[in-house]
């Protein structure tokens, strides 16, 4: 009797084990937002390393674009989640975007400073970006 009470057990043991395991296979998706981030992320990234004295105002307004569109796209995919950070990182966007009109009209160390405060202000909202999103990805 005990070892017919054993292999119930080892057979009910096996079948949650299988099913745990089929609901942890390589078949389960990622959640669009993680390869949304993952892209947000390179892009910041990229505009972080930007030398503007080298690269020109044209490599962060070619950055900026990039990153709005991402933004756009997980923004989308993300339904309302992180709305919080991303309106901070939208709202960053656009200090930066005003920032590198002001710098392609009148061209100073002012302006080129502004576009770098302004860079490194998307930069900082990016990163809490990914923070909130690294809790699901």
């Amino acid at each position: 009797m005990q070892c017919d009470t054993l292999g119930r057990r080892l057979t009910a043991a096996c079948v949650v084990t299988a099913a745990l395991l089929a609901g942890c296979s390589s078949g389960t998706s990622t959640p669009a937002v993680c390869t949304d981030v993952t892209s947000l992320k390179a892009s910041v990234q990229s505009l972080k390393d930007t030398n503007v004295r080298q690269s020109g105002l044209s490599a962060v307004s070619d950055e900026l674009t990039k990153i709005q569109q991402q933004l756009t796209t997980l923004k989308d995919d993300a339904k309302g989640q992180y709305a919080t950070q991303i309106n901070d990182l939208s709202n960053a966007l656009n200090g930066l975007s005003s920032s590198l009109s002001a710098a392609k009209a009148n061209l100073t160390g002012g302006t080129l400073t502004a576009v770098a405060s302004a860079a490194g202000s998307v930069v900082t909202a990016g990163n809490n970006l990914f923070t909130a999103v690294s809790k699901t990805c």
